[in-house]
């Protein structure tokens, strides 16, 4: 991503915050995670997550969603204190996140790897199914319908039907993403969604983020080490060390703090 890509950024976050991280603290034992982060993501953002390895950037996607919450401060979610919720409640209110390590399941097909993403808006039940058959069918032909329009807006219908063993990693982060916005999420978080992938699968996946944004209304949470990414595509980001807020703002003017720069070049030596 060069220079020229700042005019991709959409620019439309509005005054009307997704997410809102009010002082939040997360310990384990002596080690302080998260010590006292405030952010808040504008609906219509794309709002960027960076620092060096081990500086609390999943640290606090967990506590987003649920998996490890705040001991101290709030999380809200449209306003409304998601602050230790469950993370199944969390993902049925619109969270939907992808992974630093890749999370599909081997031996299925790429198409019923992204189908797993409608669970928040499958009703199966014993008593549905067999007294009313026809509603459980009317919701399966619904789910795959909006699981094959995921395909075709991430151009996978070449690899639908093979298993996700056997596709190149640039492909499989991309059925990552496929999964995520199928549950038709308002908060989208990915963690390192570019990891491990060439230039060229890196611009694919930035304009793909770009267009979930724009055309399927998203807000998007956005972790990543590539530095060219996150001013390419971000309209505003989070620097983290040491599970403290090191710079925050327009990301030119954050990567060129100095505390962001000794962060990543004079200390932790993170790839930018």
């Amino acid at each position: 991503m060069t220079d020229g890509n700042d005019k991709l950024r959409g620019g439309q976050g509005s005054a009307s915050p997704v997410l809102e991280c009010r002082s939040v603290e997360r310990r384990f034992g002596g080690i302080v995670a998260l010590n006292g982060i405030d952010l808040q993501i504008n609906r219509g953002e794309i709002f960027g997550l960076v620092g060096p390895n081990g500086c609390g950037k999943t640290t606090l996607t967990n506590a987003i969603t649920g998996f490890y919450p705040p001991q101290r401060g709030n999380i809200l979610l449209n306003g409304n204190d998601i602050t230790g919720l469950a993370p199944h409640k969390v993902a049925r209110l619109g969270v939907a996140r992808t992974f630093q390590n890749l999370a599909l399941f081997n031996g299925m097909s790429v198409l019923d790897n992204i189908l797993l993403g409608r669970h928040v808006h499958m009703h199966a039940s014993v008593w549905r199914t067999a007294g009313y058959w026809w509603l459980a069918q009317s919701d399966e032909t619904a789910n795959r319908a909006a699981v094959e329009d995921v395909i075709d807006f991430l151009q996978l219908e070449s690899v639908r039907d093979e298993l996700v063993d056997g596709i190149p990693i640039g492909l499989k982060k991309r059925v990552e993403l496929a999964r995520a916005l199928a549950a038709e999420p308002s908060l989208l978080i990915l963690d390192e969604p570019m990891a491990g992938m060439n230039q060229e699968e890196k611009e694919y996946m930035a304009r793909f983020i770009l267009d979930a944004r724009d055309e399927r209304h998203v807000t998007v949470l956005l972790i990543e080490h590539h530095m060219d990414v996150i001013t390419g595509i971000c309209d505003r980001m989070l620097a983290l060390n040491y599970g403290a807020m090191i710079g925050a703002g327009i990301p030119a003017e954050v990567v060129a703090d100095p505390r962001v720069v000794e962060a990543y070049i004079g200390g932790a030596h993170a790839a930018v």
